[in-house]
């Protein structure tokens, strides 16, 4: 499949040089309107006079060159590089050739070029009259087919009339094909008369007599402008256009008009009818505009704005942000403005809503939210919604590094359900921080963004903002305790927990460092507190042989670090450091093999410590031999659950109330399967294990859209890796049917001979598009066909 592309139209220079002349102009009281050059060329053998070149902002800015070599006529032509997928430059080619000065090409009725690729591929869009400003006389053609071989093409010009000054003389946007980059060359590219545009069937509202309902001083843009030609071999060409070529009609313009930009405006409450004409044909399609009345503005907001970090608000003082409608095309639909104003209040209106973000990231800074503990946005739907439609709001943390795609992202959303907008009426969410699931963190935020099923497709939006409730500054560490050490007692040396007798040391030595160390209580359970990390040790009492021990357990929490290593030291010092990944969702645990600190003296370790940023919750710090638990089988039960019952889908687990499985083996698996129990807890035991299929299909598929998370509880003495695999059947609740997704999470190392609590964000599963489906679960991992796992409490929840 092709990979489509997504376009900012945000101006960067590139290192183009903008040559401005001034002028000067005897005035008389008979002077002439200003004329413009009727020079159709754009590139012959080179630019015409007063032609640039200006790529699109993230686009790949290496696109363009000139090329001497491959040209169809003359001496050079126009050469297009698109890069391939994830192309750290750029995801795609695109730009526009202006000519600032004006152009005059009401003489011609098309623009035509000859152009090539280097492999059969098709052009996004293409065509001319953007400018990175009004856009006034924009034409797009979508989906030009190239071949290997020149060809010649030609875009029509919808009324030449309109054009007597007009800058925006070639633009295109195109990315890779099936995930590659590819060539493209353009060569003899001009407007020119051809006498063979013909048969000219203009469109608004896609041919449809649309109804659109809006208020008195509101402006909305006409939708689905087209224009059909024939070119005169016997094929039709379908360009889309902007408003500024129709000339439109309202049946009562007492009632609603359209001004000059081609918004239509509601004037006073009542009913008209919108049609147009171009070029003097009329135009298939109207639409009947009922004006309601005044417009009702959002509830005014009520916190102290010492509270509050706004986004959009007339009643806040806003921080900047990059855009708030990004024009993510070509897979976004939307349209939007932010400068609608309604009797004094400014509303941001989208319209044709698929999805659209709001950024502060690039030009404006990330927002550091993490005194703050809610999100809200006031909605208000312009058209019917249906119980079954949603609008679901997410928000995008980039990380201490402020750059989206290094690994320290997250996101996290809430879905608002049709049965709660009503249209031409405000709904306000206010929602806590803590239901945004897979957000873990919020003091880099860049983005808001608005997903629809595409049924709520125009919204009214004011009063985006972060606030603290009440001045608390919100939930800022865990809220459950670490989870419970599972190994023996006789198998552990203890530095910090509650579970097991800890030897004795010094928890915050004087080193010198800046970091807070304090004790919480967490659900009753110590727990330390580093507050502003540097540095920070553990001193040993005495030298502390663990020789014996296999590995090192920690428990950690961050939301808001960006780096943490582990250190053991030995006397010497000798130190080796072992990097534990941040920020987490949730509690994190691991379990690092002794031998990963090598130079280190095990039989002589005298200290510990921890370097890195941020605030870090530590627990269950502790070293321990997998011998004691239970040989090759566990001795005792897997952790018990502690989610509420209610924020819980749970396929197998004595905790909870289980939703029917149709099978824990399905019969093209690989694996034995055994119900067992362990200390009176149901489990499953699985062995000689390759993978193994588990699957829900029979009537029993699982709608975990709600949840936010998996979980489950293994043991295993002898595996290396385990794999966790979702599968969602799509829409059609079958496999096979096209709309399948699946992701598959690997993890090395499992630690051995004790229970181990997977906790995994759904949003993890990132190739897994939808969890309202779910079919299959299937494990797997090493050594292939000879592991053993025991498998107990595995559950969807929302945390």
């Amino acid at each position: 499949m092709k990979n489509i592309v997504m376009k900012l139209n945000i101006l960067l220079l590139f290192g183009l040089v903008l040559v401005l002349s001034n002028c000067t102009r005897d005035l008389s009281e008979e002077a002439k309107p200003a004329t413009f050059p009727a020079n159709g060329d754009v590139y012959i053998d080179g630019f015409s006079p007063g032609l640039e070149y200006l790529p699109f902002g993230d686009s790949y800015f290496e696109a363009f060159s000139v090329d001497e070599q491959t040209v169809y006529e003359g001496e050079s032509a126009m050469r297009f590089d698109v890069p391939n997928v994830g192309d750290p430059d750029g995801a795609y080619a695109g730009a526009i050739f202006p000519d600032y000065g004006g152009r005059d090409l009401s003489g011609f009725d098309a623009l035509t070029f000859w152009a090539k690729a280097s492999q059969a591929a098709t052009i996004n869009e293409i065509g001319f009259g953007q400018d990175f400003a009004e856009n006034k006389y924009e034409v797009t053609l979508l989906n030009l087919e190239l071949t290997t071989n020149w060809r010649q093409y030609t875009i029509a010009i919808p009324d030449p009339s309109k054009l007597t000054e007009i800058d925006g003389l070639f633009w295109y946007s195109e990315g890779p094909e099936d995930g590659v980059g590819y060539s493209f060359w353009i060569d003899e590219l001009k407007f020119e008369k051809t006498g063979k545009v013909a048969q000219q069937r203009p469109l608004i509202f896609d041919g449809t007599d649309a109804s659109v309902q809006t208020f008195v001083g509101v402006a909305a843009e006409p939708a689905g402008l087209k224009l059909i030609v024939n070119l005169g071999n016997g094929r039709d060409q379908t360009l889309t256009v902007a408003p500024s070529y129709f000339e439109f009609t309202s049946s009562d313009p007492g009632v609603a008009i359209v001004d000059e930009a081609g918004n239509i405006v509601g004037v006073s409450p009542g009913e008209a009818v919108i049609t147009a004409t171009l070029g003097g044909v009329e135009a298939a399609g109207s639409a009947r505009v009922t004006v309601t009345g005044e417009f009702n503005g959002a509830p005014t907001p009520t916190q102290d704005p010492a509270d509050v970090i706004s986004i959009f608000s007339d009643a806040y003082t806003n921080e900047p942000v990059d855009y708030y409608n990004g024009y993510w095309a070509p897979f976004q639909t939307t349209q939007g403005q932010d400068d609608i104003n309604i009797a004094g209040d400014n509303i941001i209106f989208y319209r044709e809503l698929n999805f659209v973000g709001i950024q502060f990231l690039d030009d404006a800074p990330t927002i550091n939210a993490s005194s703050m503990t809610h999100l809200h946005i006031d909605i208000q739907p312009r058209e019917p919604v249906e119980p079954g439609d949603y609008l679901n709001i997410q928000v995008a943390d980039v990380g201490p590094d402020n750059a989206f795609g290094t690994g320290d992202d997250s996101s996290g959303e809430i879905s608002i359900p049709g049965s709660s907008l009503t249209e031409g009426e405000w709904y306000s969410l206010d929602v806590p921080f803590s239901d945004l699931g897979g957000l873990t963190g919020r003091s880099n935020l860049a983005q808001v963004i608005f997903v629809s099923d595409a049924t709520i497709s125009s919204i009214y939006v004011d009063n985006v903002y972060f606030y603290n409730d009440g001045g608390s500054g919100g939930p800022t560490g865990p809220t459950m305790a670490a989870p419970a050490p599972t190994a023996g007692a006789a198998d552990v040396i203890s530095i910090f927990s509650d579970a097991y007798t800890n030897i004795n040391s010094n928890l915050n030595p004087d080193w010198g460092q800046g970091t807070q160390v304090s004790q919480v209580s967490i659900e009753g359970n110590n727990t330390l507190l580093y507050t502003g990390l540097n540095f920070q040790g553990l001193e040993l009492e005495s030298s502390t042989d663990v020789s014996e021990m296999e590995f090192l357990h920690i428990d950690y929490w961050t939301e808001n670090s960006s780096a943490l290593n582990a250190f053991l030291i030995s006397t010497g010092p000798t130190e080796t450091a072992s990097a534990l990944p941040v920020p987490t969702s949730g509690w994190a645990s691991v379990d690092i093999p002794l031998g990963d600190f090598s130079p280190v003296d095990l039989a002589d370790i005298i200290q510990m410590k921890f370097d890195g940023n941020g605030d870090i919750y530590l627990d269950n710090i502790y070293f321990y031999k997998s011998s004691g638990g239970g040989g090759d089988e566990p001795t005792a039960a897997a952790p018990t659950p502690s989610q509420n019952a209610g924020d819980v889908i749970s396929m197998f687990s004595n905790a909870y109330t289980n939703v029917g499985v149709d099978t824990w083996r399905t019969d093209w698996s690989a694996a034995t399967l055994e119900d067992i129990q362990v200390a009176g807890n149901d489990v499953k035991k699985y062995t000689a294990l390759d993978f193994v299929g588990i699957e829900t299909t029979g009537g029993n598929l699982i709608d975990a859209s709600s949840m936010t998370h998996f979980r489950v509880d293994i043991w295993t003495p002898n595996m290396t890796t385990f794999r966790i695999k979702l599968v969602d059947f799509g829409a059609d609740a079958a496999f096979g049917g096209g709309d399948d997704t699946e992701h598959e999470l690997v993890f090395d190392n499992p630690a051995q001979g004790q229970w181990v609590s997977y906790d995994i964000p759904l949003s993890d599963f990132e190739n897994l598009t939808g969890t309202s489906n779910l079919a299959q679960l299937i494990f797997s991992g090493l050594p292939a066909g000879g592991g053993t796992l025991f498998v107990d409490n595995v559950y969807y929840y929302q945390q």
